[in-house]
């Protein structure tokens, strides 16, 4: 009897203990800006973002651009990949050496032609590392506003880093 109240439990409170856990996925990137409209014309001209919706006061610039993939901006704005958020940056305040985003590319030739074309700083040349095994090509660059951005390009028919 002991020991099957002991099963029950131990049971009971490993079910309770996943069940705490909540499902977790990227929701959102964002990147400072010195002109939050201007830095989001290079996102969209680099990288195809679409703006769906911005933060401002009445009579004011914005100071957030909430942009979003998508064919069209209706599309962007019914689609559910992550946002990417450009904010006003404060006065003085410089841009972060560790927060980036990172874009998962089809063509990263291509890719960093669009982006170098819109104003992007190339750092280093486009690299093949080994990221679980399987060859990742990665490139590393600056926006027009100093924001650290990474592309990578998967091997054909993979949609996710082989972790």
């Amino acid at each position: 009897m002991q020991r099957t109240l002991a099963t029950i439990l131990g049971v009971t409170a490993a079910a309770w203990c996943i069940a705490a856990q909540a499902d977790s996925s990227v929701l959102a990137v964002r990147l400072g800006a010195k002109d939050a409209p201007a830095l989001a014309k290079f996102y969209e001209a680099a990288f195809g973002l679409k703006q769906i919706d911005q933060v401002a006061e009445a009579g004011k610039p914005p100071t957030e651009i909430i942009m979003r993939y998508g064919a069209t901006v209706a599309a962007a704005k019914a689609g559910n990949s992550p946002e990417f958020l450009v904010a006003k940056r404060e006065a003085g305040e410089a841009p972060g050496s560790m927060a980036h985003a990172i874009f998962h590319v089809s063509d990263i030739n291509a890719t960093v032609a669009a982006a170098k074309a819109a104003g992007a700083t190339m750092k280093g040349e486009v690299a093949s590392v080994p990221i679980g095994g399987t060859p990742i090509r990665i490139a590393t660059m600056t926006d027009p506003d100093g924001n650290v951005l990474e592309v990578m390009e998967l091997p054909k028919g993979t949609d996710h880093l082989p972790h």
